[in-house]
């Protein structure tokens, strides 16, 4: 892979169809002046933000692929290539079956942040790849024991920057050999992608990010715990 050409996606997009600060045209704008060539807008438990975001790309810009970012009674995961997303509340297990019933790869997102993550189960579930770096403010020590713990085992490991505010769209990626979309699936399947950091953003943003994302992972921790209660009651 060293040979050939690498071509940059962020996998972890977030709009104001869930709980994204940036409204799916905003969030359009950001990425037709980005040096992405492929971006995943995974908005909880819905795909609507992405075919807005695609929608109003219009073909400008990268290439969007059709994602969510799925509550499961185990923690949150990631569905890629997607028509519609897998209802919520069901085990980890059973939402990666219906994410792969329908064609779609399933990922598990941030593994060890403290909130709303699958832990272990990320090396003991089928996943097709897993995120190793996430771009949320303080999350970098649950980043290197993702890397440390499951990056050698996983099929893939790839970086998405979990954007809530538009300033943070873009600056996690995932290196991959190609251009397109199904180039990015291709190379997600055979263990092809580099997650990669632009450390200097991060720092930069992390303020603003880190206030925005606060409420809603204390929504998540409710909503997770009512799903953990339905399914083992």
């Amino acid at each position: 892979m060293e040979n050939r050409r690498l071509a940059l996606a962020d996998l972890h997009i977030h709009t104001t169809c869930s709980d994204g600060a940036a409204t799916p045209a905003e969030v359009a704008r950001a990425l037709a002046g980005s040096d992405l060539a492929v971006a995943a807008v995974t908005d909880h438990d819905s795909v609507e933000g992405a075919l807005r975001v695609r929608e109003a790309l219009a073909g400008a810009g990268p290439e969007i692929v059709v994602g969510s970012e799925v509550t499961t009674a185990d923690g949150h995961l990631l569905a890629l290539f997607i028509d519609r997303p897998p209802p919520s509340g069901r085990s980890a297990r059973e939402t990666i079956e219906r994410v792969h019933a329908q064609g779609g790869l399933a990922i598990a997102p941030h593994p060890y942040f403290p909130v709303v993550s699958l832990g272990d189960l990320a090396a003991r579930l089928p996943f097709d790849a897993v995120e190793v770096a996430n771009g949320t403010p303080l999350g970098e020590i649950a980043n290197w024991r993702a890397r440390r713990r499951l990056g050698a085992a996983a099929r893939a490991v790839v970086g998405g920057s979990d954007a809530h505010v538009l300033a943070a769209v873009g600056h996690v990626q995932t290196l991959f050999p190609g251009r397109t979309a199904a180039d990015l699936r291709a190379a997600i399947e055979r263990g092809e992608t580099v997650p990669a950091f632009d450390w200097r953003r991060h720092l930069r943003m992390a303020p603003v990010h880190l206030r925005r994302s606060f409420w809603p992972m204390l929504r998540d921790v409710v909503q997770l715990r009512r799903a953990a209660g339905a399914l083992h009651p």
